[in-house]
């Protein structure tokens, strides 16, 4: 990983905390509403009915600090996106904000994996309802679902916690099984059970360890 963090760049710039833009307002009434502050990029967001869930990862490489934003797809197609924050913006009101993204893309020729950027450029806004809950806009479909500007909007949960292990078990693993069930339906039932339980299992282990990516 650190050396797709190396060739990318991984915006090693100053994209771990807000800065002083989040410091909270002397005025009474604007102390009355909930403000964005440097605590929300470091938590995790999850959202039950749209089963997908999302984060802002800090890292370092090469003695520099980056971000990097990743996005758990836990529904009937599952699979976790990983985006590069290109600039973030804070709301006058310092409610919302705005995150500018590219996603990675992964690319296998002969065994061999390259990484690259998307050229399109990609938006989200997260509106801050109360101390923990977020409004969030999912657009696409299927395994192109991802954060945006346009399409549906989720209330988001911010937690300490990654839900990746519990929205791996309970929405993942149904979808895995299913589909190996039918994958194995030439076999005996003992022997179809056996294996939609066991690459089922393996499947949400991945989804998970995907999710909660470590920096190596």
């Amino acid at each position: 990983m650190k050396r797709l963090l190396v060739k990318l760049g991984l915006m090693v710039v100053a994209l771990g905390t807000l800065g002083g833009v989040v410091a909270p307002s002397v005025s009474a009434s604007a102390a009355k509403k909930p403000t964005i502050n440097n605590t929300d990029l470091k938590r995790y967001y999850k959202n039950a009915k749209s089963k997908t869930a999302f984060y802002f990862k800090t890292y370092k490489s090469g003695g520099k600090t980056g971000t990097m934003l990743i996005f758990g797809d836990f529904g009937a197609t599952p699979n976790v996106k990983y985006g590069v924050p290109t600039a973030r913006t804070l709301s006058k009101d310092k409610r919302t904000l705005t995150t500018k993204y590219k996603l990675i893309q992964f690319k296998t020729v002969n065994n061999k994996t390259t990484t690259s950027l998307t050229k399109k450029t990609y938006t989200f806004k997260m509106t801050k309802k109360s101390s923990n809950t977020f409004a969030v806009k999912i657009a696409g479909s299927k395994a192109n679902r991802r954060l945006a500007t346009t399409g549906k909007t989720y209330t988001y949960t911010r937690t300490k916690t990654s839900p990746a292990a519990a929205y791996a078990k309970k929405y993942v693993r149904p979808v895995l099984y299913k589909q190996y069930m039918k994958a194995f339906e030439s076999l005996t039932p003992e022997q179809q059970k056996k294996f939609a339980n066991q690459y089922a299992n393996a499947g949400v282990k991945t989804m998970t360890d995907n999710f909660n990516y470590k920096v190596k």
